[in-house]
């Protein structure tokens, strides 16, 4: 049971008395401050409140605390503290249910703190969201479905979006390139509106400050499935039967197949791979390597049927794995050389849109073929991807990369080598 009791006890250098209820919960007491203050004349010899004004005052706000609690179920309140009860009290006396949150200065605050390739994804987002908005200020009050449903909208025909769509769309067909960015940036939102739950609701106290949850009655849209990008034995075998020449086609050509017979290594990996060891690459995936405990450390054997090509494009001076940092001011740069190289490759070749992620792709899927049978978790594994549901399991088993090294050349002995 809780009580409440008008309390005067300690007088102010000014004279004055702060008149603050005194609260008893589980046999402790405690007091809250008000905004209400006596003197002398207000109180009799005995120090009750004498003056009738006052008395109301206290009286008034000692009806709001009971009916506060009354609201409160009973399992709740008992199994609160005296200290929880109070701050309670406080958070909704000061007006709880009317919170205020700049969600956008929120979300710069919360992305500062995160890793840099994270903290990009939802800067992304957010941009978006004010170019929405067109201000830079938005109170989470604001956020519910019809806001969210006019925000997917916008994104839709946002024209940073639909520039490449369009580029990429023949003509007289809707240009499709935006449904990833509404999935992505719909889902960085949710994410940042539940942190914001998280830091500003506490229901164990009966903490509700952000009472409503829009995504509740709104739905983000699942991401586009990836368009299949594989290319099968005999495709892969038409590349590496494709004749020297010299320029951006041969590169393309050649950076394909080393991904593809170093495990799906990507243009950023390739250009930043530091020498090798014995015949074996060690690398962070770059990736995801920000994003994992284990910095996503990947050991890749160069086998002999690629080692012509990995001393093709060795770097002389042993700075790094291979040469291509000395031609590309960067891996971006190098990325797209390879992929302008690789169209005109598929239009010789008839691969619709072939694009240098493909040699990852088709790594896998030859791997799990019948060809060569590797089991799915290898193949995962030689991803360098992580199974949420083994993450435990993880830690204590040291990952054996010979499985993966045999995998591999299996998977490079379907082929005929004549790079």
């Amino acid at each position: 049971m809780i009580t409440f009791k008008p309390d005067i006890t300690f007088k102010r250098a000014d004279g004055t008395y702060n008149v603050r209820v005194r609260i008893i919960h589980n046999r402790k007491a405690l007091r809250l401050s008000t905004n209400i203050y006596a003197t002398d004349a207000d109180l009799t010899k005995t120090g009750k409140i004498k003056n009738q004004k006052i008395v109301e005052q206290i009286n008034t706000l000692i009806n709001k605390c009971r009916a506060i609690c009354n609201d409160m179920d009973y399992q709740t309140i008992s199994n609160m503290s005296i200290n929880d009860l109070v701050d309670t009290l406080k958070n909704k006396l000061t007006g709880g249910d009317k919170f205020r949150l700049d969600f956008i200065a929120f979300a710069n605050g919360e992305i500062a703190q995160m890793k840099k390739s994270t903290g990009g994804f939802y800067t992304t987002a957010f941009n978006a969201l004010k170019r929405y908005i067109k201000r830079d200020t938005l109170d989470i009050a604001e956020i519910n479905k019809d806001f969210l449903t006019g925000f997917e909208k916008f994104i839709e025909n946002d024209p940073s979006q639909l520039g490449a769509a369009k580029r990429k769309t023949p003509k007289n067909t809707a240009p499709k390139g935006s449904s990833r960015a509404v999935s992505a940036y719909l889902t960085n939102v949710r994410a940042m509106y539940n942190r914001a739950m998280e830091k500003y609701n506490d229901d164990e106290k009966g903490i509700i400050r952000i009472p409503y949850y829009p995504f509740k009655k709104f739905k983000v849209k699942s991401p586009p499935k990836t368009r299949k990008r594989a290319l099968s034995i005999d495709v892969i075998q038409s590349i590496i039967d494709l004749p020297p020449n010299r320029g951006r086609f041969e590169l393309a050509r050649d950076c394909f197949l080393l991904s593809f017979g170093l495990i799906g290594m990507n243009s950023a990996d390739l250009y930043f791979a530091e020498p090798d060891r014995k015949g074996i690459i060690t690398y962070n995936r770059q990736k995801t390597k920000d994003r994992r405990d284990d910095n996503a450390e990947m050991l890749v054997r160069i086998e002999p049927c690629i080692s012509e090509l990995v001393e093709k494009y060795r770097d002389k001076d042993g700075k790094r794995m291979f040469s291509f940092y000395r031609q590309y001011s960067n891996f971006k740069s190098l990325n797209i050389s390879i992929n302008k190289g690789l169209k005109t490759i598929g239009e010789e070749l008839g691969i619709d849109d072939l694009e240098y992620y493909a040699a990852r792709h088709s790594w896998a899927t030859i791997a799990r073929s019948a060809a060569v049978g590797i089991d799915k978790a290898t193949v995962h594994e030689a991803l360098n991807h992580v199974d949420e549901k083994m993450k435990i399991t993880d830690i204590y088993i040291d990952r054996d990369w010979s499985v993966i090294w045999d995998a591999n050349r299996k998977v490079l002995n379907l082929f005929d080598w004549h790079v």
